[in-house]
């Protein structure tokens, strides 16, 4: 008797889900160009206002073309993993009790069909793939040439945007875009390096798009980012031999002598200059005149949504609040995102939202530790380590934030796992 999942392995093949993936990514991620200007001002293009409004119409299509693939397979997906159906629901039920029924409740339908969305893509790819090499090799690969993609829409939009003020100006002002697309791009070129049987001629190539990627990420004056980058190297060769660990020993000191106003003065003069040799003199309290580091800095914010949580505990204040929360702040470079998923998700959904959140991130967890691969399990960690550090001191909780696409593909990935023949 044929199975479900044959009748949809002979509807699909890698050549027809990867580029309707690649334009999931093109219109879901976060491209600020579509909503700001090279200078922060908001509706930069009439062009990129159309696209923008239109992001929603896709994960909308990825769920109806599931349904149409398979409407019990697809139906099962979805109860299988009936606590992502519980979250999203919960996201967008937090919209509908929000004062701004009209802009939240886009929000909130526009998360729902997201998370659908990306929970589907997964579940057929592991479906196709059958074997856990496979699938892992096509998400992989998706991501890879989604985030490739994404660089080079980042530079084509700036023909868009009309800047001013001459190339240096806009590679600073545009970093965000394209900073954390690249840093994607240099973990995934060292997994290649580490882990696949690729010619010397492919790992060389790898090894040259890292190398790129960590320099472009380094003067893109993003620090989060950087530090993942750099952190994926140590992480690629767990559980650690003597030589690794004198060499963790070693970078541990002289990351700690960046703390003393003495030593980490002629360390951080030996780096190049830029904008994020300043941004890293300021995070360390190093920079004269300004006492307050960037972390204390985001604390304050922290406490602004922490207040408005305490003031709506169970629901929030609804999806994308940021403007509502901040309104009575006097100070305006108080008046931003939470920067800080976790914290912001309290504030915007309250306990039920944040609660789902992390039993949806638990219950992936788990299935992860079920599969008894060493090499997939180090990758997933690889994978998974940045969502969490950059989600800490960014916010990346609904479509159109910075981080949001890649956090949740990775933190979905393991409900795959279910649908493989292992």
């Amino acid at each position: 008797m044929v199975t479900a999942k044959q009748i949809v392995s002979g509807k699909i093949n890698n050549n027809i889900i990867l580029p309707v993936i690649i334009f999931f990514f093109l219109n879901i991620g976060n491209y600020s160009f579509l909503r700001y200007s090279i200078h922060g001002t908001e509706i930069p293009s009439n062009i990129l206002n159309l696209i923008s409004g239109f992001r929603i119409l896709l994960p909308f299509w990825i769920v109806v073309y599931s349904f149409n693939l398979h409407i019990k397979l697809t139906a099962k997906i979805l109860l299988q993993n009936i606590d992502i159906v519980a979250l999203s629901l919960s996201w967008m039920l937090s919209g509908l009790l929000s004062l701004e029924i009209s802009s939240y409740l886009l929000y909130g339908i526009w998360t729902l069909l997201s998370l659908w969305a990306i929970l589907l893509f997964i579940s057929y790819t592991a479906i196709i793939s059958q074997s856990l090499p496979a699938f892992s090799l096509n998400i992989l690969r998706v991501i890879w040439y989604g985030n490739f993609v994404i660089l080079i829409l980042d530079l084509v939009s700036l023909i868009f945007l009309k800047p001013m003020g001459g190339m240096l100006n806009i590679f600073f002002a545009s970093n965000t875009f394209w900073a954390y697309p690249t840093m994607i791009m240099g973990i995934l070129a060292l997994i290649n390096i580490r882990f696949t049987p690729a010619s010397l001629v492919k790992k060389l190539y790898y090894l040259a798009v890292l190398i790129l990627s960590v320099i472009a990420v380094y003067f893109s004056a993003r620090r989060s980012p950087l530090f993942c980058l750099i952190l994926t190297i140590p992480l690629l060769y767990f559980p650690l031999k003597s030589p690794q660990i004198i060499l963790i020993i070693f970078l541990f000191i002289s990351s700690y002598s960046f703390i003393d106003s003495t030593t980490g003065k002629h360390l951080l003069a030996s780096l190049p200059d830029s904008y994020m040799k300043y941004r890293i003199e300021r995070m360390f309290g190093l920079v004269q005149g300004r006492t307050e580091t960037s972390y204390s800095g985001r604390q304050k914010i922290w406490d602004i949504y922490l207040d408005a949580f305490y003031e709506k505990p169970v629901m929030g204040e609804g999806l994308a609040a940021v403007n509502r929360i901040t309104e009575n702040i006097k100070n305006k470079d108080e008046r931003l995102s939470a920067h800080n998923t976790f914290i912001g998700l309290l504030a915007e959904t309250g306990l039920a939202g944040t609660l789902l959140l992390f039993v949806v991130m638990l219950r992936s967890i788990f299935l992860a530790g079920r599969m008894r691969s060493a090499i997939w399990t180090k990758i997933y960690i690889i994978l998974f380590i940045p969502t969490l550090l950059i989600n800490w001191v960014e916010y990346n909780l609904i479509p159109g934030q910075v981080f949001f696409l890649y956090t949740m593909i990775i933190w979905l990935l393991p409900r795959g796992l279910q649908y493989l023949k292992i």
